[in-house]
């Protein structure tokens, strides 16, 4: 068993940190951040426990005096066992923090807190056996406080799995089984959106180097809204094959979906994948074609390289999605991260963020900089520090927000 304990202190200094327009005042925040980790591992099982949570003294832009609160809060357990015969994992988490810090570039510009609460589990049984069986089941949920937004309302979701899985020879695997999945939102009324997909798929080993999969499925939709129910119904559908070639790995998939808002959903992608002492490289690059918005192009690259006194790293996506009230949803990131030790105790950092998103309400552009500076000052105390500035244009007009933090912290650890 292995305890971990943490306290940081920080202090932030951002004008207009909401990104609004006109422009706010200047927000001065200090906060005292407490954590505790537990971890515990075993040949058979592994279990670990994060917590944290800040004391903060804040003097907001606009408001009458300093406010003390205590917030910032994250928790996160999770259980891991695994024998031969079986597995079982289970999760649990939650967090709550101002809207803007999560990653959501549409509410980076909005005020008030976002608390988010995730419960999972996951059971295996008969791994070894011509006949096994998989049951998963999962909770989420996100609620929010003292926002404006209106399209920021309360959700939660259940899901369940359950399936059983034929195992005909060593190169061979099917499993047939139910997805189920029921989601309430809180806007002027309730929404409850129900899906349900029945489905069989099959991994088959052509060789030591080639894997083929594919997954059929039925999808069942039904959403009632104002007491107004609508069904739809329609394919689910994943083809795969990977390639193991002398240096990474080659692989394609084809996707076919059902969803309530957009109707039916075809993706087509193709992947790279390599390592080598000196760089990562992982790309996809597809199309993609819904029946209400057209042919997309979609893809993804990630690129590290290790550098004898650092690291540098780039990141370029596209992806397309579909929302109730913005229509279609393209959204398009680039950014790049250089790391460089100038000493065996001290290190500096440089990144460049810019993220786009167009939709039929609205087009967001974001660019976000940022540079630090890491100093060890002894083998406990950690002294960080940097400046940021963020760009950002909306359907409000443009918003600039600087910024600088300093914090110092320390972490120590113990066996008993």
């Amino acid at each position: 068993m292995l305890l971990t304990f943490g306290i940081e202190n920080r202090l932030d200094i951002a004008h207009n940190e909401a990104l609004s327009v006109p422009a706010e005042g200047t927000d001065v925040a200090n906060a005292t951040r407490l954590s505790f980790g537990l971890t515990s591992e075993t040949e058979l099982d592994r279990l670990s426990f994060l917590a944290s949570g800040a004391a903060i003294i804040e003097n907001a832009a606009g408001d009458s005096g300093t406010e003390f609160d205590f917030g910032r809060t994250a928790v996160l357990l999770e259980y891991r066992r695994e024998v031969p015969s079986s597995l079982l994992e289970f999760s649990a988490s939650l967090r709550n923090d101002d809207v803007g810090s999560f990653d959501d570039l549409a509410a980076d510009d909005e005020s008030g807190t976002q608390t988010d609460y995730a419960v999972s589990a996951r059971l295996e049984t008969g791994r070894t056996a011509a006949v096994g069986f998989v049951l998963g089941l999962e909770y989420l949920a996100t609620d929010y406080a003292d926002t404006t937004d209106p399209d920021l309302v309360d959700s939660e979701e259940a899901r369940g799995d359950a399936a059983v899985v034929l195992r005909f020879s060593e190169v061979a695997t099917g499993r047939i089984g139910l997805r189920y999945s029921e989601r309430e939102e809180e806007d002027a009324g309730t929404t409850v959106t129900e899906r349900l997909v029945t489905y069989a798929g099959l991994d088959y080993a052509v060789s030591e180097r080639l894997d083929l999969s594919a997954e059929v499925g039925y999808a069942e939709i039904e959403t009632e809204e104002f007491d107004v129910i609508e069904r739809e119904t329609g394919p689910d559908l994943r083809l795969g094959a990977t390639y193991d070639l002398a240096v990474g790995t080659l692989s394609t998939q084809l996707l076919v979906s059902t969803d309530d808002d957009e109707g039916r959903r075809e993706t087509f992608e193709i992947g790279r994948d390599l390592e080598t002492p000196r760089d990562t490289i992982s790309a996809r690059l597809g199309v993609t074609r819904a029946d209400t918005t057209g042919t997309d192009l979609v893809g993804r690259l990630l690129w590290e390289r290790a550098l004898p006194d650092g690291s540098l790293a780039f990141e370029l996506g596209k992806t397309v999605g579909f929302d109730d009230d913005d229509g279609e949803v393209g959204s398009s990131t680039f950014s790049a991260t250089w790391l460089k030790d100038v000493s065996d105790i001290a290190s500096i950092s440089l990144d460049i963020t810019y993220e786009q998103s167009d939709s039929d309400v609205e087009t967001i552009q974001q660019l976000t900089l940022g540079a630090g500076y890491r100093q060890r000052l002894t083998q406990d105390w950690n002294l960080d520090t940097g400046v940021g500035y963020r760009i950002r244009d909306d359907a409000d007009g443009r918003a600039r927000s600087p910024s600088v933090f300093v914090a110092l912290s320390r972490e120590f650890q113990v066996r008993p």
